[in-house]
């Protein structure tokens, strides 16, 4: 028996900029320390240079399990991802190597990670573990998902309380979720929808609701009434009065600001005139007027509007909100619908942050294959999001996975397939500099395939827009930097993203070469299949072509997602 590295994290989803920055590694000691010295050894990487090096050794420990927390120097940086690879000796034998990530920001805006709770029945008081497990996923917004009395009377007056769907909670368990949350250094958001009402208020305010053409009332699920929101509408000082309650009496740090997609036109019967209301119209002042309210009340405030199906991006991608955050469905049901999602919202939104919440419905199948074939789905969804840019809503509660809207019914991923989901958020972040660079522009339409020959593959089928069987080629480029983002959908037999997927069929040997515009700094790949995300120096020739200079290296090996990083001299 030797010494085991059982687990590596930071202890905090995100580190502020000059921020003590910690790392915590969880060891199985099977002996007394006077048997041998136990040593740690932290190598910290941006990108594939190592900055920094630690070494910390173990003290006279009893057998069993400890936690070692190394130090890490703080970080003056704007925005950047880090690796940490730890190595573990034992009288000087190298035993083990373990990784981690961690990033480092001036605020949370320049990399939202979102996850969700939705259990805070009386029986989950002093559970930490539903947040802890989010930590580890680096998830640094968490959505507190109906967590209300009412949706017209959000906070309850009393400890214990029922929803309009049955659902008990308890105020003293929400405020020590959220407490736990800011232990992690996360935001806790407080779902609110922006009109929906009970019957009984609707009863009370039949002219502050919304009307079909046919003259009824408007509902959802026969629950809750449809209210509206248009300024002259007394529902919207009401709803914005109802989330400086929330952020006044619970310390959340924000508002979810839900809708549900229907209806997009509508009918007001204020003062017994009957009015067509555009809700795209109206959406943007109901955002910013709840900003102007909200900000009086609480710093570094936390808004995020929900555009269901994409809808109306245009009118409220640059109204007061923080992110642009999109509910994915039908028709949007492909690979490539998902990027062309993200690359409309971050046009629209200038640069803002693009969170997309495009649930899971394999993770509602059960037995061994179904159970497989969400996973695979999982992990390409992950790998398409993030290589486009893009930050993905879908996990959170206790290893609890998102299957459809009503977050209270959500899944659960396996403990091993929750182990694999983690490398690739690892490797999210550790790379997250040229994932979610905003400067960096998509090239794969424009410098792949045809008379295009930036980047030309051979020895493998690929598309550039996710067809299924075949590699998809993901490009970006800025000045001194390309990025090339490889994602397997080979033996995968649709392009359908929500549906169960079976392993893509690994690709070896593939051949790429690129036209260069300047001289070679350096050339990297990694993966989060293989090798816990760490850079492996690429093996490349710089050939004189007709073009001009020429990069040529070979990709050995592409389970399914590879990241290929060249920096060029400026």
């Amino acid at each position: 028996m030797k010494p085991y590295i059982h687990d590596v994290y930071p202890v905090k989803a995100q580190f502020l900029r000059n921020q003590p920055i910690t790392i915590a590694v969880e060891l199985d000691l099977p002996f007394a320390m006077d048997n041998g010295q136990v040593e740690l050894e932290a190598k910290v990487y941006d990108l594939n240079q190592q900055i920094e090096v630690y070494r910390h050794k173990i003290g006279r420990s009893d057998p069993g399990q400890q936690t070692v927390q190394l130090m890490i120097s703080p970080k003056d940086v704007d925005f950047k991802g880090y690796g940490v690879d730890i190595y573990l000796y034992l009288d000087e034998e190298w035993l083990q190597v373990s990784s981690t990530s961690f990033d480092v920001v001036t605020n949370w805006r320049k990399s939202p990670r979102y996850g969700f709770l939705s259990d805070f029945h009386p029986k989950e008081a002093g559970d930490s573990e539903d947040v802890t497990q989010m930590a580890k996923l680096h998830i640094n917004l968490v959505q507190f998902y109906d967590w209300m009395y009412r949706h017209d009377d959000l906070v309850a007056e009393v400890e214990v309380y029922s929803d309009l769907m049955g659902k008990v909670s308890s105020r003293k368990v929400i405020e020590e979720k959220i407490d736990l949350c800011h232990s992690f250094g996360m935001k806790a958001i407080a779902y609110g929808a922006v009109y929906a009402a009970s019957r009984e208020f609707y009863e009370q305010h039949p002219d502050w609701a919304l009307y079909g053409s046919n003259g009824k009332v408007l509902d959802f699920i026969h629950i809750f009434y449809l209210m509206n929101i248009a300024e002259e509408s007394p529902w919207h000082r009401h709803i914005i009065e109802q989330y400086k309650r929330t952020i006044e009496e619970l310390p959340f740090d924000g508002i979810h600001m839900d809708t549900y997609g229907s209806p997009k036109i509508a009918i007001s019967k204020l003062a017994n005139q009957d009015k067509i209301v555009k809700l795209d119209e109206h959406f943007p002042v109901l955002i910013n007027n709840t900003r102007m309210t909200l900000q009086r009340s609480i710093d570094d405030l936390c808004l995020i509007f929900n555009n269901v199906g994409n809808w109306p991006v245009n009118t409220v991608a640059r109204a007061e909100q923080d992110v642009i955050y999109i509910e994915v469905w039908k028709p949007y049901e492909r690979y490539h619908h998902i990027v062309q999602i993200l690359r409309w919202a971050q046009q629209y939104g200038e640069g803002k942050p693009v969170i997309l919440a495009a649930y899971l419905k394999p993770f509602m199948e059960t037995g061994d294959a179904s159970i497989d074939r969400a996973n695979h789905a999982a992990l390409i969804l992950t790998a398409v999001i993030s290589a486009s840019g893009g930050y993905h809503l879908l996990l959170g509660e206790n290893k609890g996975v998102l299957t459809q809207g009503y977050y209270v019914d959500y899944s659960k991923l396996s403990d091993s397939f929750f182990r694999d989901i983690r490398l690739y958020y690892d490797f999210m972040i550790r790379y997250a500099t040229v994932l979610f660079d905003p400067e960096l522009r998509d090239v794969s339409m424009t410098h792949v395939d045809g008379d295009n020959l930036e980047y030309v593959f051979e020895k493998v089928s690929y598309s550039t827009y996710g067809e299924a069987n075949k590699v998809w080629t993901l490009i970006k480029e800025k000045p001194g930097l390309k990025v090339v983002n490889l994602i397997n959908l080979c033996g995968v037999s649709d392009d359908y993203w929500n549906t169960g997927k079976e392993k893509p069929t690994p690709q070896h040997d593939l051949s790429l070469t690129i036209l260069l515009e300047s001289d070679v700094k350096s050339v990297f790949i990694s993966t989060p299949d293989d090798e816990m995300g760490r850079p492996q120096q690429a093996q490349y020739e710089i050939e004189d072509r007709d073009r001009g200079k020429t990069l040529v290296l070979t990709i050995p090996h592409l389970d399914i997602w590879t990241l290929v990083v060249i920096e060029l001299v400026q």
